[in-house]
């Protein structure tokens, strides 16, 4: 949060703009100020235009002996306590926050007021660690994806909770997110929060809206603040693209211009390099001026940016999955139905041919016999002019071909034990309809396989 120095009392001025939550108390030249005779103002840790955010020692906590009587504490400026308006935003900031239950938003605990100065105050959870503008600060050329991920992860998922309980948090910058020691990032400041159109309908939520009243971060507010619009769960979108945009690069994605000049002048952020082609155009997409154009939500954000299309790969090599399995089973079953065809052919003369079953058949032989010799011209034509065996090798081998595909590819498992059914003969279309439902592996009903056994003789 940006100093307001000069609006504080001047028994309260440090002697130094901003300390980090980590570091010890500066020592104070004037008795500690108490505030509503409770908490013990230690050490200033950051302010902006509305008040001045302490760390503060509870004494009421410090009395039963808590092990941790630390808050921090936010205190409203000087020249604000006679802004009626101001003052409501206060207690609009610890309501809004005292609704929000999430990892990632900082826990707001009380809202009250000193009697003896007439200043209202909040108190919230003591963060230890730096602002999230401090350590972008400390890596001038950004960080790369690895490191940055998982706080991308949480600010996208502290505003997705957000939106989802009708608040938009309308002020989000690197000064109002905290990395705390433990790598938790926790979103700060719901002073200028705003309900969504529709989620809250009170009168007083009507009258004073702060985006209406100019509350706005001049190079992170998307276009629609400055316009003064209702709030959308978009105009997040842009300001946390933005943090996003200067947290891997170090820079702000439109050379930290303002929205509207940024805007006049159609400014495009450049790609990241560390990020893939999907990644990049999902922060483009967010970082669009007009809403029409810019991603709808954070959790469609946080999809963008974090599943980079690794699902959508998934999902392609199943479908070719499949449909590798369907290209085989088609010629499979091409053959199966032509080893039918055969068997029914070699059925219906009665000849040799229904033997190719045989094992000898199937298995190929282990070398090649030796063709005979060939006959003089008188013995050729004797040959000729008299017809092969059904058993030669010729009709043996043109055959078999296809069974040994056949088997190979879809074994024929038979319906009953003992004489298989092809023996039966003649064979009506029934028999050979049930015929070849069976050798395709189809279950058979009761009365199909009665009829099977009974009538296909």
């Amino acid at each position: 949060m940006a100093a307001a120095v000069d609006q504080l009392p001047t028994r309260l001025r440090p002697s130094s703009r901003q300390s980090p939550m980590n570091e010890p108390p500066a020592p104070h030249d004037e008795p500690p100020t108490i505030v509503d005779g409770r908490y013990v103002l230690e050490q200033r840790l950051g302010g902006g235009g509305m008040g001045v955010v302490y760390r503060a020692r509870d004494t009421l906590m410090e009395k039963h002996r808590d092990r941790d009587p630390f808050v921090a504490l936010k205190l409203i400026s000087e020249s604000l306590r006679g802004n009626a308006e101001a003052r409501t935003l206060l207690q609009r900031e610890c309501s809004r926050a005292q609704k929000l239950s999430h990892p990632n938003i900082v826990r707001v605990f009380y809202f009250g007021c000193d009697r003896s100065t007439d200043s209202d105050y909040l108190t919230m959870e003591l963060l230890r660690g730096e602002s999230l503008e401090r350590f972008i600060r400390a890596n001038p050329t950004g960080v790369g994806w690895e490191r940055a991920s998982r706080a991308i992860a949480q600010l996208c998922d502290a505003l997705t909770y957000a939106h989802s309980e009708g608040i938009v948090h309308s002020d989000i910058k690197p000064s109002n997110l905290f990395l705390t020691d433990t790598g938790a990032l926790k979103v700060l400041d719901f002073g200028i929060a705003a309900p969504m159109r529709g989620a809250e309908t009170a009168t007083s939520e009507t009258l004073l809206n702060p985006r209406r009243l100019g509350a706005v971060a001049p190079r992170y507010s998307s276009l629609e603040m400055f316009l003064g619009k209702d709030a959308d769960p978009s105009d997040d979108v842009y300001s946390a693209g933005c943090v996003i945009y200067e947290l891997l690069t170090g820079r702000h994605p439109y050379e930290a211009l303002e929205t509207p000049q940024a805007a006049e002048l159609a400014l495009e952020p450049k790609s990241i390099a560390g990020l893939s082609r999907a990644q990049n155009r999902a922060l483009r997409q967010a970082l669009a001026f007009r809403r029409t154009d810019r991603t709808a939500s954070m959790l469609e954000l946080r999809d963008g940016l974090l599943q980079p299309a690794a699902p959508r790969v998934r999902v392609r090599l199943e479908y070719l999955a499949v449909a590798g399995a369907v290209l085989l089973a088609v010629p499979a079953a091409w053959l199966v139905r032509s080893q039918l065809t055969l068997r029914h052919a070699g059925g219906s003369r009665g000849g040799n041919a229904l033997q190719l079953e045989a094992p000898a058949v199937v298995a190929a032989p282990a070398a090649a016999a030796p063709a005979p010799a060939i006959a003089p011209t008188e013995s050729r034509a004797h040959a000729a002019d008299e017809p092969p065996a059904a058993s030669t090798p010729v009709t043996t081998a043109v055959s078999a071909a296809p069974l040994r595909r056949a088997v190979r590819a879809s074994p024929v498992v038979p319906v009953t034990a003992g004489p298989s059914p092809l023996d039966k003969n003649p064979m009506s279309e029934r028999c050979r309809s049930i015929l070849e439902r069976s050798q395709l592996g189809e279950t058979l009903d009761e009365q199909d396989s009665s009829y099977l056994r009974e009538k296909c003789r």
